[in-house]
Order: C-alpha cells, then sequence, then structure tokens
C-alpha cells in the first residue's frame, strides 16, 4: 500500500520518500491511479528515472500520447519541457488542463524534472471538484446543461507533428463532467483551449467564461504550489486540476521531460 501525507486538506498528496516508482507493483500503480483521480496532484521526490524508463513506467499508466517529432535519443512517449537564457515563455504559463481540444482529452500527466532553477520555477494546481462545488446552486445546474468548443493551440501544432490546425481535433465537451473514477462532478473548462460556451451569444460567452476563469485563479484556498527539485516527479490528472507553470526565474534554466496519458470521452451530467 503506498504511503502519503497530503498537501493541502482536500488537493495533492506527496509519496513517502522511500518510495521509487519503478519499483511499484502493479497493483501500487493502481492505487497511484486512484490516489491522483481522488488527489489531483501526486509529488514524488528524489527518484531515479531515465528518460526510458519514464517512457515505460507511463505504458503501466496507460496509453501515452505521442510525439513523432522527437529527436532519436528521446522517446517518442516524451515531451521536452524546458526555458533558459533564450526564452520569452515557458510551456504551461497560464491557467490550463493539457490538451483538451482531444476528442478524449488527456487523463494523467506526469513530469519528471532534471533541472530547475535555484529558485521560482514552482507549478501551480487548482482544483476543479472544488470550483464546481463552490458555485451557487442555480449556477451549477445551468453549466450541467451547456457545452464548450475546445480548440487546438500553437505549442501542440509543433508537437504533434500535423502541418496546419485543420489537421487537428476541435471538439465540444460538456461544461461539468463527471470523473470516471471518482464519480465527482468537475468543472471542465480552461482558458488554455476553450473558444466559447456553445448556445449563447459572444457576449454572454466572454462574460461566462470571464466569470468562471476568474473564479479558478482567484479562488485561492483550492489552489496548491509545487516546488520542485531534481528528479522530483509529479502526476497531476487532467480531468480534475488545471495547473500554471510560473516562469519567474528567468534568465536560469529549467528542464524536464512530460508524459501524457490519454484519458476517455468526458461524460456529462446528463
Amino acid at each position: 500500500m503506498l504511503t502519503s501525507s497530503n498537501i493541502t486538506p482536500r488537493l495533492g498528496a506527496e509519496l513517502d520518500a522511500a518510495i521509487q516508482l519503478k519499483d511499484l507493483s502493479e497493483p501500487e500503480v493502481a492505487e497511484l491511479v486512484l490516489l491522483c483521480a481522488e488527489r489531483g496532484v501526486v509529488v514524488a521526490r528524489n527518484q531515479s528515472l531515465s528518460p526510458q524508463e519514464q517512457s515505460e513506467f507511463a505504458h503501466r499508466l496507460g496509453e501515452p500520447l505521442t510525439f513523432p517529432n522527437n529527436p532519436a535519443h528521446i522517446p517518442e512517449e516524451l515531451i521536452v519541457i524546458q526555458a533558459g537564457p533564450n526564452s520569452k515563455h515557458a510551456a504551461g504559463e497560464g491557467w490550463h488542463s493539457d490538451v483538451s481540444s482531444e476528442a478524449k482529452p488527456p487523463g494523467l500527466s506526469m513530469l519528471r524534472m532534471e533541472q530547475v532553477p535555484d529558485h521560482g520555477g514552482d507549478t501551480l494546481f487548482a482544483d476543479m471538484y472544488q470550483a464546481f462545488e463552490s458555485l451557487s446552486k442555480p449556477i451549477q445546474e445551468f453549466l450541467e446543461t451547456l457545452t464548450a468548443r475546445h480548440e487546438p493551440r500553437g505549442h501542440y501544432l509543433y508537437l504533434s507533428g500535423a502541418k496546419a490546425f485543420d489537421e487537428l481535433e476541435t471538439t465540444d465537451h460538456p461544461v461539468v463532467r463527471i470523473h470516471p473514477l471518482t464519480g465527482k462532478k468537475v468543472l471542465y473548462v480552461n482558458d488554455g483551449f476553450v473558444s466559447k460556451i456553445n448556445g449563447v451569444s459572444q457576449p454572454e460567452s466572454r462574460a461566462l467564461l470571464k466569470m468562471l476563469y476568474d473564479h479558478i485563479a482567484y479562488t485561492v484556498k483550492m489552489h496548491c504550489r509545487i516546488a520542485w527539485a531534481p528528479n522530483t516527479v509529479v502526476f497531476w490528472d487532467n480531468r480534475c486540476v488545471q495547473h500554471y507553470a510560473a516562469f519567474d526565474y528567468f534568465p536560469e534554466r529549467r528542464k524536464g521531460y512530460r508524459v501524457t496519458i490519454r484519458g476517455e470521452q468526458p461524460i456529462a451530467c446528463h
């Protein structure tokens, strides 16, 4: 049985320091996946994993997305996440859920950091269970009837190997979805990929999305913040959390490898 401690009362867990991911049994991997669904974010420190071992572990979590443009020495299951002295931006700035434009958007993401700045470079997470629960009942009931348009963005075009945006999926998903492992309702719109709320006017869509994005960004009681160290691995469940990578460490360097596990078609409330 995996042992862990909570990061906040509702969001996040950190595994016991003695646990090595590559030594987990299959029941323990299943327990890890469920812990991610329940707590949203799971941190594992001091992990001895090579890129190849990380890609192999990814297949124990499910079906990884693959990236055919990777250099030959980087497994196709991994995305290189890095920023440094020549970077104007970093991957993951802004609240988002990974690649939610897919018809079957990601379940888990797994980021292993190799190089971190002396200070800064944290990742913030927001709990979408609490985001939905803390809305008023009339707003909850209204949102459960709606869908939103999720569109691919530029960084995903580059990573996917596609030549144009119309080769990538644009998908409508429920604004409130049911998590398949916990059965709980989750707010599922994010500023990184959602272009509009369907079935309402553009001014109504903009106002509704602004209200929801402000709710996500400013309700700090449903946030947690993860400080990275070399060989730290963080898992998050894109179905029930959003995240924001703080690019506050320029011109220092931050580098790691991310795996993204395909999820399922989101389950609507009705």
